[in-house]
């Protein structure tokens, strides 16, 4: 049987395990394909960079499990940036789960080398998720931090925590990352930065971007982390690959492949369809 009719029949048994020695690959050892940064992940770490020292940062998010593969990416890049700069920042999760998934992503990165010293409470401190309405939490936030807050997610009082020290108002948050599956930004603009100018990031699931491009156009934040892409490209500036580096990859990897059988397939039809006629 001629290669290109082999080609066309090929069991999708095959196809599978291909699939996943590909995926295998950049998951075994994380490397960088060529990345162009895009303005908008650029402007997320430009304004990580402008934070002063003496403020604080908040991670916000409503995530869990079902969009790990975008939106932890998008959390270790931002955690790797803060904790590099030395800028302590607060954990605002907005559903229980991402409570605890930005909790261990914080305490997996304090337990590496470069991060040394690195502690809770210290560096970083988890809010905890509160069972009120967004928008009622953020205004009264704004105005005063301790009060609203009262507790971390242990239950500990908030201010007991060193990273906590300073931070009364709005005025103390230097920078807000928003990392989110749901449209729910328009919270964060309608209530902290169109009234306090605080710069404001956002970093949602691929599904979620088209959503990000009017505040980007009209300035109503700094930038945006694009799903795994994001998260991957944020990476390269922070010239340290990690999980979305990996994992962007792989889905690189595997989108090459079935182009490849794709294109293989199609030029053996009409391989095959030339040698038929050429029979006939």
């Amino acid at each position: 049987m001629p290669f290109f009719e082999r080609i066309q029949k090929l069991d999708r048994r095959v196809m599978y395990v291909l699939l996943a020695l590909v995926m295998m690959i950049p998951m075994l050892r994380p490397f960088q394909m060529p990345t162009v940064v895009t303005a908008q992940v650029q402007g997320v770490y430009d304004a990580v960079e402008a934070i002063e020292p003496d403020q604080i940062a908040i991670l916000s998010g409503d995530w869990g499990a079902g969009t790990i593969a975008e939106s932890m990416p998008q959390t270790e890049a931002l955690m790797r940036h803060l904790f590099r700069r030395d800028i302590r920042f607060a954990i605002l999760p907005f559903a229980p789960q991402t409570a605890t998934l930005m909790q261990q992503t914080a305490e997996r990165l304090a337990k590496e080398p470069e991060f040394k010293g690195k502690a809770y409470g210290k560096d970083w401190v988890n809010w905890g998720w509160k069972a009120v309405p967004m928008f009622a939490f953020l205004k009264s936030m704004a105005k005063n931090v301790p009060g609203t807050v009262v507790q971390d997610y242990q239950g500990k009082p908030i201010e007991s925590f060193a990273a906590m020290s300073g931070v009364k108002t709005i005025r103390d948050i230097g920078f807000v990352a928003h990392i989110t599956p749901i449209g729910n930004l328009s919270i964060w603009i309608a209530f902290i930065q169109s009234v306090y100018r605080t710069p404001l990031a956002y970093a949602p699931t691929a599904v979620m971007v088209a959503q990000g491009y009017d505040p980007l156009d009209a300035k109503q934040i700094v930038g945006m982390l694009p799903g795994l892409v994001g998260g991957a490209q944020y990476e390269v500036l922070l010239k340290q690959p990690g999980n979305g580096l990996r994992w962007s990859n792989s889905l690189s990897f595997a989108d090459l492949l079935m182009v490849g059988l794709i294109a293989l397939a199609n030029i053996g039809y009409f391989a095959s369809k030339r040698e038929g006629s050429r029979k006939g």
